[in-house]
């Protein structure tokens, strides 16, 4: 169910709450306040109806299904023993959060809020740009109210629905780039059910509004499985460092930086920018059929991708021309498609449903390599998102990796540190 338009009421409701909690309209409220009197390990999900689960069975939705994978960690000692309550209802928006914040959620005393809402229930469809900015205009001032009661927030990017049109699903891309660079955890639902228009992904929804359990499993892998284990260690939000490489010579031609994503994983995007000046290959992908992809610079020049399931991709693109390129690969497991961008220019499609089960870095053949700010994020992009990343912007949402890649050009020299927001390691094999 959408919500109404926001009333004369409801607006001077927002600003009293805004008032009273003594956040500033100004902006982002960057302060965290100590609040000893809040569970460190509990986690309120605060949303509308999909958090809530409608259209799973029995409404074990995305958020119970990342609540069992969180209890499965803290069982074989992997992760903490993370609490969570679901305090979502229907038909809610950012307005309907601020009107109960102080019933709902003040009385749950947990360190940890999961803002979980849609463009949808805002009214984007009925009442376009308006509707956006209220969305930014309030969820701005969740933020802060959350910071001012000790609480740490992490917002949900907003995520499909059949009956979106182009100009919807415009909006819909354009909020989620806000997210992105807003400086708390989010997650990139989105790129977890997006059919490339929009909307749900065939086979994936209950409804127009809603996902179904197949759907809703999408979204729970988009979420870091550890991303609450680094924010209770203190891991702060990763900023962007562009100064540092990696070189792959003589020495250390053999080589390969390993990264393994926690626990199930679907739809996927990685990003590495490298300079490079002969063939040989670049990135292999492992599948949980035991079968290995790949990236890589043909004798032309050229990034060729090929999957483990034998598809291929020849790019358009020359890339041994002594410059820096960004090389994008994403995969939506939903849709069944994995796309190669090189500098948001897309080289190719192709379609096929992925497994990854681990991805390795480096070069075994050809001349050298040169390679820097290794991505990895639980969730496909969009041409968007993959022009903001060649843009040299950190998009932040469902990131699992980034490692900057320090070699001995830089100053930390640490080329196995991962920035992200999570737990995950990176290794030499």
């Amino acid at each position: 169910m959408r919500s109404r338009t926001i009333t004369a009421f409801a607006m001077c409701f927002v600003i009293c709450c805004g008032f009273i909690a003594g956040v500033k309209t100004g902006g982002n409220n960057t302060r965290q306040i100590a609040n000893p009197s809040l569970d460190t390990l509990k986690i309120v999900y605060f949303g509308s109806s999909v958090p809530f689960g409608f259209g799973a069975k029995n409404n074990f939705g995305y958020t119970q299904m990342f609540s069992r994978l969180l209890q499965q960690r803290a069982a074989d000692g992997t992760g903490k023993a993370w609490q969570t309550v679901n305090k979502s209802i229907g038909g809610d928006n950012t307005v309907r959060l601020l009107a109960r914040w102080q019933r709902d959620l003040i009385p749950q005393k947990a360190k940890y809020v999961v803002y979980a809402l849609s463009l949808g229930n805002e009214g984007i469809h009925e009442h376009g740009k308006p509707m956006y900015d209220q969305f930014k205009t309030n969820m701005t001032r969740l933020i802060a109210m959350a910071r001012d009661s000790g609480y740490v927030p992490i917002v949900t990017n907003c995520y499909t629905r059949n009956d979106f049109t182009e100009a919807d699903y415009y909006y819909v891309k354009k909020l989620n780039l806000w997210i992105n660079n807003l400086d708390v955890p989010s997650v990139n639902l989105l790129g977890a059910i997006d059919d490339g228009t929009g909307k749900w992904a065939p086979h994936y929804w209950f409804n127009d509004g809603h996902p179904n359990d197949a759907g809703h499993a999408e979204m729970s892998y988009a979420i870091v499985p550890s991303l609450f284990d680094a924010l209770a260690n203190g891991k702060p939000e990763p900023k962007l460092i562009d100064a540092s490489y990696l070189s792959w010579g003589d020495k250390e031609k053999s080589k390969l930086l390993a990264f393994k994503p926690d626990n199930a994983l679907h739809a996927f995007t990685t990003c590495i920018t490298v300079k490079a000046d002969g063939n040989g290959r670049l990135l292999q992908l492992k599948d949980s059929t035991g079968k290995t992809g790949y990236l890589e610079i043909n004798a032309n020049g050229f990034v060729n991708y090929r999957s483990a399931k034998q598809q291929g991709i020849t790019g358009i693109t020359k890339i041994t021309d002594g410059n820096w390129h960004k090389l994008i690969l994403t995969h939506y497991y939903a849709r069944g498609e994995t796309d190669l961008y090189c500098d948001s220019t897309l080289q190719g499609k192709v379609a096929e449903k992925l497994v990854t089960k681990e991805l390795d870095l480096g070069k075994s053949t050809g001349k050298a390599l040169d390679a820097k700010n290794w991505l990895f994020y639980r969730s496909g992009m969009n041409l968007t998102e993959a022009k903001a990343l060649t843009e040299n912007k950190l998009l932040k949402s469902s990131l699992e990796l980034y490692a900057p890649l320090d070699g001995k050009h830089s100053a930390t020299k640490d080329v196995l540190v991962n920035l992200a927001q999570s737990t995950n390691v990176i290794n030499w094999q």
